[in-house]
């Protein structure tokens, strides 16, 4: 069946007139100049916003639907507020009501604006720049945007803008703070409201400030009608999400407070827009300090509520909430004068736990009490006033406070503390302090408590709390039991300490002060977070530390603390059955290259083979280098940086006594360095200096020592008590020698021995024949030290003009071979083989 040749051209012409429609709007907006209509357009906009309105150039679109392209789009400030213009933006898009047309009317349904730029301005009469041109709008009657016909009332169009930048302005002072990538959408929701909603990112133009960083600022709600500004009633939500709290400081303070976490605030403002009441609650997710990270997770979720008066430029009825644990932390009271930051506050404290507290000193303090527990609560009050004058009175108790300590079988019990402002505090401290610490006016006053900690009388404490930091004083006695793990715990003395035995008493008089935040400092110059000074005295304890074989005995000992070192001086200490006298000063800060203690020490009688026992680990019975402990892991154990002097009335090296002996060694490591070794031997000088290696698996020893004017009888007096008898020896004895040795036992010593001597020996008789050795003048040798045996190189003995040669060897267990040759007759021979005699 064919089709009807009349529907066939109806639909032709359908479609040639849609085509031809298509065409128009495509062709013919460019060839319709409303240039000729800018002004009344720019006076239309002009009226609704009641400031004068420019524009460049108007266009017309008619797809996708039509309207307005307005170019350079400028809104005048009021002369009031300054000459700059109040909204720039280069293109604005206003689409046209259809409907409206058939009422003969125009009405724009749309205004759209690209990248505009808009500066609020408040000037010297406190009064903003935007007020008048929602005064302006509020007197207009508009019908809603979203109704559907239209009426004897204009239609208020949707206004929406994208990409805006908002600038704050006081007076003609452009202000760093901006809002950048905004989105703005207002419409009139019923005749009587506006609905808002602005969703933007703040910044800061004088900072480089990444905008991912400073977080999303949301706001959505309502503005109604009013007679007078002040009395708009408005209704807003706000929120500021995904904001990090370092962030935050740069951007509201302009710089980084050094506190990190996640920073989230929602809030409302309801009332009327000079005098509005406000709702808001802030949370801040793993709030820490930058330079560390607290062990437990500290969350912040408070909510706060109050009202701002415009007349009085005041905060008031300001009530906020902070729930904790089975308590809250309640503040209450307002800013007089926002402007002159004037607050009145009341802090109340309620049930809040104790754990709260070591919280927030964990906050402050990396790793502080890691391991500590705590219960209690906290009760009290605290009020501010800044006018007439800034005080602060009140304070709080923590009551039934108990600390439970690591390695510790019983917590630690304290009394009720009370801690108040200096106005407030139940009496004045009494608590001795050393003269180092300078006073700083208190804010808050701990009150002296006494706690038992085992000594003979309790442990007094007490304490001061500034804005910059805090001051505790210790007074009292204390078993080392019931310190050491609480020291250990608080970090506290750490050192000093942590290797005492758990036996013995401690007496303290000492004072801990530092700053709240951590002080700037590097690797070089590390800056401590506390301080101590004051006094420690030990008694009736042992000391075992870690590069020792065996503890120290400490009969009494005294330390002074001061913020650089600690000085242990006097202490009466028994070491490896020896008393000894022991002085230390111990830095406190040091570079990473060096940190070097100094000490002294001095004992009536000192024995070489209990002082090789009690550096190296030898035998346990006195023998010299008989054998190390099978516990001391050389290779590990490391002597830390020690610089000093030794002392000794006697000093036995075997049958050899050092008379008056001293020696200035530096030790580090697993090495000794003597700089000086001085003493009386054999009734002359002996001077010495040398060093001990024991990194490797055998200690190694190299000295170089002068011996001068030394007796020889009291050489031969060293081996009275071996057999056979040895020969009787007369004359004076100056030898040096330069030898190298490495092991533990004496056998190991003599096999490894190596070197060079010299001797010269005057008036002298060694008592055994060829007569050239039996009585001579002067008799001068140079050799060297090999195969347990001294080698004679250079030797020569006199007798009155004669002079003869000597050759052979002298083992080190007093075996000699000599040969003399005579000038008489060179080929006569003195052998003396077996015979015992020393060598010089």
């Amino acid at each position: 069946m064919s089709e009807n040749p009349r529907k066939s051209q109806k639909k032709y012409w359908i479609l040639f007139t849609v085509l031809l429609l298509l065409a128009a709007a495509l062709i013919l907006p460019p060839l319709i100049n409303l240039n000729r209509y800018q002004r009344r357009i720019a006076d239309a906009i002009s009226n609704g916003l009641g400031r004068p309105v420019h524009l460049s150039s108007v266009t017309l679109r008619l797809l996708p639907r039509p309207g307005l392209e307005l170019s350079d789009f400028i809104v005048d400030e009021d002369p009031a507020f300054g000459a700059e213009p109040t909204l720039r933006a280069q293109n604005v898009d206003a689409s046209i009501r259809l409907s409206s047309l058939w009422r003969g009317r125009l009405e724009i349904g749309r205004i759209s604006l690209d990248q505009p730029s808009l500066n609020l301005v408040r000037n010297s009469e406190d009064r903003w720049n935007i007020g008048t041109v929602l005064l302006q709008a509020s007197r207009i009657p508009n019908a809603p945007t979203a109704q559907r016909r239209a009426s004897s009332a204009p239609r208020f169009p949707y206004i929406e803008a994208s990409n805006a930048r908002v600038n704050f302005k006081f007076g003609n002072e452009k202000k760093p703070f901006s809002l950048l990538n905004a989105d703005f959408a207002m419409w009139l929701n019923n005749p009587d409201e506006w609905r808002i909603r602005l969703e933007a990112q703040p910044a800061r133009t004088d900072l480089d400030l990444d905008l991912s960083d400073t977080g999303l600022l949301r706001v959505e709600g309502s503005l109604h009608r009013a007679s007078v500004l002040g009395s708009m009633p408005i209704d807003l939500q706000t929120e500021w999400s995904n904001a990090p709290l370092g962030q935050m400081g740069r951007l509201l303070l302009g710089k980084d407070t050094g506190w990190r976490g996640d920073l989230q605030v929602n809030g409302s403002i309801k009332g009327d827009l000079y005098n509005p009441e406000f709702k808001t609650r802030v949370q801040i997710a793993g709030m820490h300090r930058q330079e560390f990270t607290p062990l437990d997770a500290f969350n912040v979720d408070a909510t706060c509520q109050g009202q701002y008066r415009h007349a009085l430029h005041s905060l008031d009825g300001l009530t906020c909430l902070w729930p904790i644990g089975g308590g809250h932390l309640l503040l209450t009271g307002g800013i007089p004068n926002v402007e002159q930051l004037s607050p009145a506050f009341n802090l109340q404290v309620q049930n809040v736990p104790a754990t709260f507290g070591l919280s927030i000193l964990r906050l402050f303090h990396d790793g502080f009490a890691s391991s500590t527990q705590v219960s209690g609560t906290m009760q009290g009050s605290l009020e501010y006033a800044s006018l007439p004058a800034k005080t602060l009175i009140g304070g709080f108790v923590i009551d039934g406070l108990t600390l439970h300590v690591p390695n510790t079988d019983a917590p630690f019990v304290l009394p009720a503390l009370h801690i108040a402002t200096p106005q407030a505090a139940s009496a004045p401290r009494r608590v001795k302090k050393p003269h180092s610490v300078t006073p700083v006016p208190a804010l808050l006053h701990l009150d002296s408590a006494n706690v038992a900690l085992g000594g003979e009388a309790p442990l007094a404490v007490s304490g001061d709390f500034t804005r910059q930091g805090f001051v505790l004083h210790f007074n009292g006695d204390a078993s080392i039991e019931r310190l050491r793990p609480l020291v250990a715990g608080f970090g506290v003395l750490h050192q000093s300490v942590s290797a005492l035995a758990p036996q013995g008493s401690a007496n303290l008089n000492l004072t801990i002060h530092g700053p709240w935040l951590p002080q700037t400092s590097s690797l070089d110059n590390p800056a401590p977070t506390a301080v101590t000074e004051g006094t420690l005295r030990l008694a009736h304890t042992e000391f075992q530390a870690n590069f020792l074989p065996e503890p120290v005995e400490i009969v009494s000992a005294q330390a002074a603390l001061t913020n650089t070192q600690i000085v242990w001086n006097p202490a009466a200490v028994v070491f490896h059955k020896m008393p000894l006298a022991l002085s230390v000063t111990m830095p406190l800060v040091c570079s990473a290259a060096s940190c070097v203690s100094v000490f002294s020490l001095s004992t009536p009688d000192l024995d070489a083979a209990g002082l090789q026992s009690a550096l190296l680990g030898a035998g346990e019975h006195g023998e010299l280098l008989q054998q190390i402990l099978a516990r001391l892991d050389r290779n590990k154990v490391q002597w830390p940086p020690l610089t000093g002097t030794v002392r000794a009335g006697s000093f036995a090296l075997g049958s050899l006594v050092l008379r008056d002996a001293s020696a200035s060694l530096h030790i580090e490591g697993r090495q000794i360095q003597f700089t000086s070794i001085d003493a009386h031997a054999l009734n002359g000088i002996l001077h010495a200096t040398g060093s001990v290696d024991a990194a490797g698996s055998t200690p190694r020893y190299s000295f170089d020592t002068q011996l001068l004017h030394a007796n020889a009888a009291a050489v031969s007096g060293l081996w009275h008590d071996v057999p056979p008898a040895p020969p009787s020896l007369a004359g004076i004895v100056s030898a040096s020698a330069k030898v190298d040795l490495s092991g533990y036992s004496a056998d190991n010593l003599a096999q490894s021995a190596r070197g060079t001597f010299h001797w010269d020996w005057t008036q002298g008789a060694l008592g055994l024949a060829p007569a050239a050795l039996t009585h001579f003048d002067h008799w001068s040798a140079d050799g060297v030290i090999k195969n347990t045996q001294l080698v004679l190189d250079h030797s020569q003995v006199t007798r009155g003009p004669l002079k003869e040669p000597v050759s052979g060897t002298i083992s080190f267990d007093r075996k000699l071979n000599l040969t003399v040759a005579s000038q008489d007759e060179e080929t006569h021979v003195a052998k003396v083989v077996g015979q015992h005699a020393p060598s010089p």
